[in-house]
């Protein structure tokens, strides 16, 4: 009888520090990296037409790997959109490398910048908030 209850305890104290466990691992995998703050990366367009483009990341997903992920946008004239925000390491070089792809549809009479030159990715920032624009046309 007291075998089975020491089983028994010991199999409670080990469900409980698991848990423990569980949750700290689930709490850390929530906070933001260290070094890292809230990055957004606008896509501005100074032409007279309206301009597309394809930006693709990588998501990391427990239950798939990591998967790139395509999102189409379209950048009106003489506007901005913010294509993406998300943590990113603080006086980090290479800003484009957050883009797995970057695909701009050509418009006729309009000469695009290349994405993918860290020079073309102008670093500001508005309510401590790092900002990355890219002018999509010269």
């Amino acid at each position: 009888m007291m075998i089975i209850n020491v089983k028994h305890k010991l199999k409670t104290t080990m469900k409980k520090l698991i848990s423990i466990m569980l949750f700290a691992v689930l709490i850390t995998s929530c906070l933001p990296m260290t070094g890292s703050s809230m990055t957004a990366f606008i896509v501005k367009n100074n032409s007279e037409k309206p301009i597309s483009f394809t930006a693709g990341v990588i998501k990391m997903s427990q239950a798939f790997g990591a998967q790139e992920i395509n999102n189409s946008f379209t950048v009106k004239p003489h506007d901005s959109l913010i294509v993406r925000q998300t943590y990113f390491k603080k006086d980090s070089e290479n800003p484009q490398k957050w883009f797995s792809k970057f695909d701009i549809s050509p418009e006729e009479g309009i000469e695009m910048n290349d994405p993918n030159l860290s020079e073309n990715w102008k670093k500001s920032s508005k309510d401590n908030v790092p900002t990355y624009t890219f002018t999509i046309n010269k």
